[in-house]
């Protein structure tokens, strides 16, 4: 796996990451409803890329916000299908979600040696 973050943004205090995904899934946005989004994130292995990205941002928050709390502050993640993306369809091509703070920690710990 490789790849980056694309975009962090704020939003009333909480952070959000972005990856902008090209995967082609069909000619139109409804080949890019939120079941066939969410069948792309597990063909590709994008959930394990998620809870890495997760853990990254989670790290940088607690380093930058002085009162960071996961809670608090930490807002999900999107990846936005770009290809499906259509205003007549507010769902399609776009996959979010926010990871449960034990998972995040626990991750952070597998990867500190903790585990």
């Amino acid at each position: 796996m490789k790849g980056f973050i694309d975009l962090v943004f704020e939003h009333e205090g909480r952070f959000y990451f972005v990856d902008w995904k090209s995967n082609w899934l069909g000619a139109d946005s409804a080949s890019y409803t939120p079941e066939s989004v969410a069948t792309e994130m597990t063909r590709y292995f994008y959930n394990l890329q998620l809870g890495i990205y997760a853990v990254a941002l989670h790290r940088y928050l607690e380093r930058r916000l002085p009162d960071y709390e996961y809670e608090k502050n930490f807002g999900g993640a999107f990846y936005i299908f770009l290809r499906g993306i259509d205003p007549s369809k507010r769902n399609n091509g776009i996959f979010s979600t926010r990871p449960p703070r034990k998972f995040v920690e626990q991750l952070n710990e597998i990867f500190h040696g903790n585990s």
